[in-house]
């Protein structure tokens, strides 16, 4: 029995944003900038789109940030998902994607742990070839050392967006120690010859928003714009609670992402919930996909999984990720940090190191 499969839909319904991750799939056609706004009063908020936003051993190397080599967007059809589900960058889903037991106006909270069981399902025959081959094409391979390099976006500055940082004083540099070791030990009961891209552990994050998406683009027009843009989010987190995370489980998804899979404690309301809701209503013409239900955190991705395995050693891949969703599960931190960032480099976000442009942003600054 092969691990990889040609095709998921028939037994498990999930978001293609989960089953490509950063599920970065196939991308959309690119689409002009937005009008800049200016200070008004707050719109109304439109519809909310459901998307679930943000994920993939052989040991991988470093990674090299200087291959100026670009990849080509690929359109698809307006009102459509993407079909076979993209890979790449973190699980959301388009209005398509949703799946049909989760409806538009299903709180975040309430979907979640519908939407992590389906995700974990989603391997458990293996991993899908397509969207592997899809997160393939975001990196730069060399054939002779197998090492993956991340390639620049078509579109400078095009994607941006806000997420939650995996670090701080109280559990969060705890918790991405923990997750850290807990990719080493997935990493190593993977078959000998498949490249993986393991996420450094600086920059692990849970996504909250995208005002630009790797799917569509947003480049601000000017200066002005991203300053605005910042200012906008530093008063959002500003008003948003610190937010308790636990850890609910590890899981491989289909796409070959690992992920750390987060609800609030005890299952309720988390005020991510709530800053993404006020991130609609405060950038209404941002991306329709969007990160919903899910909070995740990026772990590691399979590139290429070749040697293909046989059922029984999948298997044991699979018992090697339960075992260290054990140990993980119940995992607390109460992280301080939002980070608005500026994405230069495919499926990298985050990663200053690569490129990115962070500006950290302080949680519950103006509650106080």
């Amino acid at each position: 029995m092969s691990t990889l499969r040609t095709s998921l839909r028939g037994s498990v319904h999930m978001p293609s944003d989960l089953l490509g991750v950063r599920v970065e799939e196939e991308r959309d056609a690119l689409l002009k900038s937005p009008p800049r706004r200016r200070l008004a009063p707050e719109p109304e908020a439109p519809s909310v789109p459901v998307s679930d936003g943000s994920p993939r051993g052989a040991r991988s190397a470093p990674v090299s940030s200087d291959d100026t080599k670009r990849t080509t967007p690929s359109p698809s059809k307006d009102g459509g998902a993407p079909s076979p589900p993209p890979s790449g960058e973190e699980p959301r889903a388009s209005r398509d994607d949703r799946p049909p037991h989760v409806a538009a106006q299903t709180p975040d909270h309430v979907g979640r742990a519908r939407a992590y069981d389906e995700l974990e399902a989603s391997a458990s025959g293996g991993l899908d070839p397509a969207s592997l081959r899809d997160a393939a094409s975001k990196y730069s391979i060399h054939e002779q050392t197998l090492v993956p390099a991340p390639l620049p976006y078509d579109v400078p500055n095009g994607v941006r967006l806000l997420c939650t940082a995996i670090e701080g004083p109280d559990g969060g540099d705890d918790l991405r120690d923990a997750l850290a070791r807990a990719c080493e030990r997935f990493i190593d009961a993977l078959p000998t010859g498949w490249i993986v891209h393991r996420n450094p552990p600086r920059s692990y994050h849970s996504t909250v928003f995208h005002t630009g998406h790797p799917t569509d683009p947003r480049p601000p027009r000017d200066a002005y714009d991203l300053a605005f843009e910042v200012r906008e989010a530093t008063q959002l987190v500003g008003g948003t609670t610190p937010i308790a995370v636990e850890v609910d489980r590890v899981v491989i998804a289909s796409s070959g992402v690992l992920l750390a899979l987060l609800r609030h404690p005890g299952g309720g309301e988390s005020p991510v919930d709530g800053l993404r809701a006020r991130c609609r209503r405060r950038w209404p013409r941002a991306p329709q996909r969007q990160a919903t239900h899910v909070m995740h955190v990026s772990l590691c991705r399979v590139l290429r999984a070749t040697p293909q395995c046989d059922g029984a050693r999948w298997g044991e891949v699979l018992v090697r990720v339960r075992e260290v969703s054990v140990e993980l599960a119940g995992m607390r931190a109460q992280l301080g940090t939002v980070w608005h960032v500026q994405e230069k480099m495919q499926m990298t976000c985050g990663d200053e190191e690569a490129g990115c442009v962070v500006k950290r942003l302080r949680l519950g600054k103006d509650l106080k």
